[in-house]
C-alpha cells in the first residue's frame, strides 16, 4: 500500500457545482484504479490525499500534474503506508475556509509520513455541520 499527497491551485474559480459535476468521472477512475482517497478544496487551492498501489498513485499523479485546469501542482508526501486511512472512500470532497485549510497543509506535513495519523488531522478540521460530499 502506498500512499501521495499533492496540492495545487486552479487556474480558474470552480464553484461546488463544478467540482461535484467533476467528482462522478473522478470517482469512477478511482475505483477502477483501487484508489482511494479525500480532496479539499478552498477558494481554489486543492489538497489531496490518494492511498492506493504505488504503480497506480504514480500513474494517476502524471495525469494530475499534466492536467491544464491547475497549476502548481506540488507533492507533499509519497511513500509506503501501513494500510488505508480512507478505505470507504473512492474520492471524498469538501470546501473548507483558508485558513482551516492552511492550518491542514501545515500539519498535513507534520503526519504525512504515516497515513494513519492523516485521517485524524482530516477530521479535526471538518465543521460536523458540512457534510462530506
Amino acid at each position: 500500500m502506498h500512499y501521495l499527497v499533492y496540492t495545487s491551485t486552479a487556474n480558474f474559480p470552480l464553484t461546488i457545482a463544478d467540482l461535484r459535476r467533476l467528482l462522478g468521472p473522478w470517482r469512477a477512475n478511482n475505483a477502477r484504479a483501487q484508489v482511494t482517497g479525500v480532496l479539499l478544496y478552498s477558494e481554489g487551492q486543492i489538497l489531496q490525499v490518494l492511498e492506493g498501489e504505488a504503480d497506480a498513485l504514480h500513474a494517476l499523479f502524471a495525469i494530475i500534474a499534466a492536467d491544464a485546469r491547475h497549476r502548481n501542482v506540488t507533492k507533499l508526501a509519497d511513500g509506503r503506508a501501513q494500510g488505508r486511512a480512507f478505505a470507504e472512500w473512492s474520492m471524498q470532497f469538501r470546501t473548507v475556509d483558508p485558513q482551516d485549510f492552511a492550518q491542514f497543509v501545515q500539519q498535513m506535513n507534520t503526519a504525512a509520513g504515516h497515513t494513519a495519523r492523516l485521517a485524524p488531522v482530516l477530521a479535526s478540521f471538518m465543521a460536523p455541520e458540512q457534510p462530506w460530499a
